[in-house]
């Protein structure tokens, strides 16, 4: 009996451990496939520290913005006579500006940390030096936090560029309505969030559930 008992022991101790190794890996999967999920869906924050227009720019013979997001090469770009701001290689950065070989018609905002760009992008000026920026998602201690993660502070007042016959509450009720389709605009003055611009009203949806007798109602009504 006690090498039969033994045997058993052992067949039921492996079986645990193969288990425990399923299991793991069940998880271990989900967790990758999670993270994965996140990193898709949620871009990360950029507090930005610098908005400044370029007077020019100055590129390394191979410098590019690899399929990675980061740059190849070296860019200097020139605020003024006193300053410059170098891109080192392997910088995160986004340029969606056309026009680098002229002077004045670009905007770099970035995220440094002292001197040191930590991430930048160079978008186009707008009109009365101002830079038109995606919508706004929330307010957040005085910084107005933007749908690609963005940080950039605002005045007291944002104004509202709507039309006038919309009968819009507050700054909430217009980030719900208009929030989605808005755009917004930096001044290049004040480097702050000054004028959101109303797009097309975010209809509300309603969905249905099947009622006790032959009628459905909207769960909305319901609330």
């Amino acid at each position: 009996m006690r090498p039969l008992l033994s045997i058993r022991f052992v067949a039921a101790v492996a079986a645990l451990a193969l288990l425990a190794l399923a299991v793991n890996s069940v998880f271990s999967d989900d967790d990758e496939l999670i993270e994965a999920v996140v990193d898709v869906t949620t871009p990360p924050e950029r507090r930005i520290d610098l908005i400044e227009l370029v007077e020019s720019f100055e590129r390394s013979p191979d410098f590019e913005i690899g399929a990675n997001g980061q740059t190849i090469g070296f860019l200097d770009m020139v605020i003024d006579e006193q300053r410059a701001l170098r891109v080192v290689p392997g910088t995160p950065g986004v340029i969606e500006c056309a026009n680098l070989r002229n002077t004045r018609r670009c905007v770099v905002l970035a995220d440094m940390l002292g001197d040191a760009v930590v991430w930048f992008a160079v978008l186009p000026r707008g009109p009365r030096d101002t830079v038109i920026l995606p919508p706004i998602i929330d307010l957040n201690d005085g910084y107005a936090v933007f749908e690609n993660g963005w940080e950039i502070p605002y005045p007291p007042v944002i104004e509202r560029n709507c039309d006038e016959s919309l009968d819009i509450r507050n700054f909430s009720d217009f980030l719900r309505r208009f929030g989605p389709n808005s755009t917004s605009t930096v001044d290049l003055d004040t480097r702050q969030v000054t004028e959101v611009t109303c797009g097309e009203e975010v209809v509300a949806t309603t969905t249905t559930a099947p009622a006790d007798d032959a009628t459905s109602q909207s769960v909305s009504d319901t609330e």
